[in-house]
């Protein structure tokens, strides 16, 4: 037997059909999804956070997917700005000038990069936020991945 909240989330879905003829069953449509929509909240409100997103997510797929770009774009954009900065005002590597974005990364001149993402800062983009936010401290530089992994042949660092 289905549970209420399948029947309600079965429901939901038809209501974005878009063969309506007039404004006023268009604003019919809106009003009925926005109260189903608050009472499937409502059902699912002690759920765990990141089921309540899934479930959010697979009834509405263009909202999520319109906000999966927004974030996309934005991360890029953080990470433009970190690299630019700590490459000397250009989006370039300081050693060899390697200025594609995808081989850009940033390096730690004294090295142990490997504890510092062991901590809190594991994903790239909170790192990059965590620089912003720190005021672009020293003891960073924007290094392509080659020169990257040749300075690590280079002094011997392993993870």
């Amino acid at each position: 037997m289905e549970s209420e909240l399948e029947k309600m989330l079965e429901a939901y879905k038809p209501l974005d059909e878009t063969t309506v003829v007039s404004s006023a069953e268009k604003a019919s449509r809106y009003l009925r999804k926005q109260r189903l929509w608050e009472a499937i909240r409502q059902e699912i409100k002690d759920y765990p956070k990141a089921l309540q997103m899934k479930l959010y997510r697979a009834s509405h797929p263009e909202k999520a997917y319109a906000a999966y770009l927004r974030q996309k774009d934005s991360h890029k954009q953080l990470k433009v700005e970190v690299l630019t900065h700590y490459g000397n005002q250009k989006l370039a590597c300081v050693q060899c000038g390697e200025d594609r974005v995808a081989c850009l990364s940033i390096d730690h001149i004294e090295g142990g990069g490997n504890k510092q993402r062991k901590g809190k800062l594991r994903a790239s983009t909170a790192f990059y936020r965590w620089l912003k936010r720190e005021g672009y401290p020293e003891g960073y530089q924007t290094l392509c991945m080659n020169d990257q992994f040749v300075k690590r042949f280079e002094r011997e660092e392993h993870n």
